[in-house]
């Protein structure tokens, strides 16, 4: 029984910060759709909204800025939980999500830190855009590592528990045969 709720409950870590990373990067969408997905010429102020919004960013007191390492840390607990464990699953399961959190983490620090810096230090048009469509293409790189997260924490977490429900209907069926073979 604590194997399953630590189990429960590092997911549920795992989750919360991977939904938290979601929102951080849903607030940027409005941003960065148009350097991803729509023609930058239908949109002339598209340039000069996302280099204030992400100058305005890089401008944040430094708590705020400190928030995401918070999250970091709540999803680093549950990987800790999960490989502390030592099963297969949690090895593969775990490991491989915290492969794609580092990815995603490496992303960020590679392409998107670097933009941010460099919209604050230029002003010539053609350079802003390109950092700007860095920054998209690093946020949707960083969603779908984080959606694989995600999918390998509810796979993990479902097998876990039709394992527990096969090992409780097997001990059920041996109790029974006991009595069974007890009452003859």
């Amino acid at each position: 029984m604590p194997r399953e709720h630590m189990q429960s409950m590092k997911v549920v870590l795992i989750l919360c910060s991977s939904f938290f990373a979601f929102g951080t990067f849903w607030s940027d969408w409005s941003f960065d759709y148009y350097f991803l997905w729509a023609d930058l010429s239908e949109h002339p102020n598209a340039i000069a909204r996302a280099t204030q919004y992400y100058i305005n960013q890089a401008d944040a007191p430094d708590i705020i800025k400190y928030i995401p390492f918070a999250n970091l840390m709540i999803a680093a607990v549950g990987f800790a939980a999960g490989l502390a464990n030592m099963t297969d699953g949690n090895i593969l399961f775990d490991g491989a999500s915290l492969v794609l959190m580092l990815f995603a983490l490496s992303t960020y620090a590679t392409s998107v830190k670097p933009a941010i810096k460099n919209i604050g230090e230029t002003e010539v048009v053609s350079e802003l855009a390109l950092n700007l469509k860095n920054i998209a293409a690093a946020h949707c790189i960083m969603t779908l590592a984080i959606t694989g997260i995600i999918g390998l924490q509810v796979a993990h977490y479902y097998l876990n528990k039709r394992a527990d429900q096969a090992e409780l209907a097997e001990a059920v069926a041996a109790s029974k045969k006991v009595e069974t073979k007890k009452s003859k």
